[in-house]
């Protein structure tokens, strides 16, 4: 589990740095693809050992398909405003 989140970020990373510029995936919606693709990997990560090894697989592959389909740095920021929306959500419900 500690050994997967890692590999499965740094597959997307090498997947956005690699990516060819151009026109497709980019906009608002690969933005919000990205925000959900953060929000998995973040909640996975979160529930750890209970449900997030269940949670896990189905973010990993949210994340390797948006990271191929849209592999821009801009639309990516995507990803910290899914990171922070799990974080906000975890700190004002607790």
């Amino acid at each position: 589990m500690i050994l997967l989140f890692p590999l499965v970020l740094i597959a997307a990373a090498v997947l956005v740095l690699r990516g060819k510029d151009s026109s497709r995936g980019r906009g608002l919606r690969w933005l919000a693809a990205w925000s959900v693709a953060g929000a998995a990997m973040t909640f996975s990560f979160l529930t750890g050992f209970s449900i997030g090894l269940l949670v896990l697989p189905f973010a990993a592959t949210i994340l390797v398909v948006v990271a191929r389909r849209s592999p821009h740095p801009r639309e990516a920021l995507g990803f910290l405003a899914g990171i922070a929306a799990v974080v906000l959500t975890v700190v004002f419900a607790v």
